[in-house]
């Protein structure tokens, strides 16, 4: 999606490597998190996949849109103040849904009654760990790494988020602490796509970081020599300088030349 749109606004070229790598990358993802799952069809599910898809959108043009303003602000700025947004954002949708019934139960139709702000126990340490490293820490680095590179591959690593879940799950449960986590099946091997279409969109903004330098190394070699070539010209067009001796020796001497 960032790609789509960086390449409509002009900012990016939709090569052949990155249109690919980012493909199999994302059918990487989806082969893990599909294959071999049970799908229902119905209105829940059908607003849950807008909603997710409104999400990725709104990342993609937080990607986008801050290209331009790190001309002003750093990355730790950027982050923040869209934070604070966020925030106030969320406090408002947090009023709504917390006094329209209708709304609360679509966000949580298996929420007890009076559970409203109760949060778990149990759930505690993962709320931290998603607040503070998930979602600001995360944010913060690409918000960083986005300065420096590409959209496209800003969030082309976006298909390592189901790799690394499944390779998590794989060394927890070999090692003794299941919980609720499944061992990967054959979806695993979806690893391999994103594995290789990531390697194919790295290859590709290497190559063109490559061809822009060079590039530019020309274009600087270009004007330099039109540079030496057009001083040159002026030279020679005044001619020799035509000074007297008494002159001569005040230019070089300073103007007490003649007190000497």
């Amino acid at each position: 999606m960032v790609t789509a749109i960086a390449v409509a606004l002009g900012w990016e070229k939709a090569t052949f490597f990155k249109i690919i790598g980012i493909l199999l990358a994302f059918g990487g993802a989806c082969f893990i998190v599909f294959y071999g799952a049970h799908i229902e069809a119905g209105g829940a599910e059908l607003a849950g996949n807008i909603l997710y898809f409104l999400n990725c959108l709104g990342t993609a043009l937080y990607v986008i849109c801050a290209k331009p303003i790190f001309k002003h602000y750093p990355a730790t700025s950027i982050t923040g103040w869209s934070y604070i947004m966020g925030s106030l954002m969320m406090m408002v949708a947090c009023l709504v849904a917390n006094n329209s019934p209708p709304i609360y139960h679509f966000i949580c139709d298996d929420c007890p009654p009076g559970s409203k702000w109760h949060v778990p126990t149990n759930a505690i340490f993962a709320l931290v760990y998603w607040i503070l490293l998930t979602s600001v820490g995360s944010y913060l680095l690409m918000t960083w790494g986005n300065k420096y590179a590409d959209a496209s591959l800003v969030l082309a690593y976006t298909p390592l988020q189901p790799a690394t879940s499944a390779i998590l799950s794989f060394l927890l449960i070999s090692a003794g602490f299941k919980g609720k986590l499944q061992m990967p099946g054959l979806n695993i091997l979806g690893v391999i796509g994103i594995f290789i279409g990531l390697a194919f969109v790295v290859y590709d903004n290497r190559k063109q970081e490559q061809e822009a330098r060079t590039k530019y190394l020309q274009v600087q070699s270009v004007v330099s020599d039109e540079k030496g070539k057009s001083e040159v010209h002026v030279v020679e067009s005044l001619g020799p300088p035509d000074f007297d001796a008494e002159e001569d020796d005040e230019l070089a001497l300073g103007p007490r030349a003649s007190e000497l």
